[in-house]
């Protein structure tokens, strides 16, 4: 089999999910987690009370990289919407001197894939995902960090297809380890670089009876918030994200070698407006991905929403 016949296997045989943010495919079997869907004060938990978040994420992507990251010359043309539903209470119980949170996130996904080459034209409509339970959240409050430690699984709850690589579902179950912080860099917590790592194992995907390797993730930034009255708040800031599959998938898959592990990068910008008397915050971010192997890339628009009460 030739390089070209080869790549157009591993794509065909991809159908991964954009839960977050970024890259829709991979050489595996895609991500629970892509890179970007956090950014500044990543790390930052929020304060005990009820919290409800919206993310919406505009993901394409032209480019699929190979083993050595480099552009396999495929005519691909990925595009997906993603809206997801957040919901986080911080509660005032303590455990190891932090306080316990729990959260929940749907996700609604609208995918589509083109692969001109292979004659692959793929679409799916407005669809749940599969929904990310976290049973276990612990809030460090500190006077100059803050840090966050959670538990969670995601369920296999979107419909999957090994035929459709637009399927809203990955078919398997994961779970996820979130560990990270913010450190504010002045007394007035105005400067803030944060870091926040996402841990991901998984079991065999349906169909495919693949189990994807381990991934690790970490994405953050630094800021700087300012008031411009007594309503608004603002902070523009730089972000970063990083992803690498830690270990080998469990087998070959269809048109796929388990040993192709996945990475990428990103980088962007972004602005975030605090309006007090809601307690209402905007966030809007670019990020634009580099580096990849084995994987999709391209650039995501993400603007966040989110309410406190």
């Amino acid at each position: 089999m030739n390089t070209r016949e080869k790549n157009l296997l591993r794509l065909a045989g991809v159908t991964g999910l954009l839960l977050s943010s970024a890259s829709a495919l991979a050489a595996t079997s895609g991500s629970h987690y892509p890179i970007g869907g956090e950014g500044v004060a990543a790390g930052t938990p929020p304060p005990p009370g009820m919290h409800y978040r919206m993310y919406n994420t505009w993901y394409s992507a032209d480019t699929l990289t190979d083993d050595n990251g480099d552009d396999t010359g495929l005519n691909v043309d990925i595009g997906a919407y993603v809206q997801l539903h957040r919901l986080v209470h911080v509660t005032e119980k303590k455990l190891f001197g932090a306080n316990w949170a729990y959260n929940v996130i749907i996700p609604m996904v609208d995918k589509q894939t083109s692969i001109a080459d292979f004659g692959v034209d793929d679409s799916s409509s407005f669809a749940m995902g599969d929904i990310v339970l976290e049973p276990l959240a612990l809030f460090w409050f500190r006077e100059n960090y803050e840090a966050a430690l959670g538990l969670s699984v995601i369920a296999p709850t979107g419909d999957y297809d090994s035929t459709d690589a637009a399927s809203p579902g990955m078919g398997y179950w994961s779970g996820m380890l979130t560990l990270g912080g913010t450190y504010y860099l002045d007394a007035e917590k105005s400067w803030s670089i944060s870091g926040l790592t996402r841990t991901l194992v998984h079991s065999e995907q349906e169909d495919s009876d693949v189990r994807p390797g381990a991934e690790f993730i970490i994405e953050g930034g630094i800021g700087k918030q300012f008031a411009l009255n007594e309503q608004w708040l603002l902070r523009p800031g730089m972000s970063y994200c990083a992803s690498w599959q830690l270990s080998d998938d469990s087998r070959d898959g269809h048109g796929t070698s388990a040993s192709e592990r996945k990475n990428g990068y990103g980088v962007g910008a972004e602005l975030n407006v605090f309006y007090l008397p809601w307690l209402l915050q905007g966030n809007l971010r670019y990020v634009n991905e580099f580096g990849s192997k084995n994987t999709a890339e391209g650039s995501s628009f993400v603007f966040t929403l989110t309410k406190s009460f």
